[in-house]
């Protein structure tokens, strides 16, 4: 909250490596790690700040479920 970001944002998906079970876990064939937990973050392009996150948490009756953002 404290954060202002500038008028550049940019937003990636990325898959963060588990070791350990979950139940949200996903399995991506065309990346070279397959196993992990996939984020959506949106990042301040110019100070490389990421501002907010989602983590996906799966399919509910077939159309992909977020949970709540994360504020940073």
């Amino acid at each position: 909250m404290a954060y202002t970001p500038y008028e550049h944002l940019t937003t990636d998906e990325q898959l963060v490596v588990i070791t350990g079970k979950c139940p949200f876990h996903m399995c991506v064939k065309s990346k070279p790690v397959k196993y992990g937990i996939k984020l959506w973050v949106a990042a301040d392009a110019k100070n490389l700040y990421a501002c907010n996150m989602q983590v996906y948490t799966g399919k509910k009756g077939g159309v992909g479920r977020r949970s709540r953002a994360v504020e940073l």
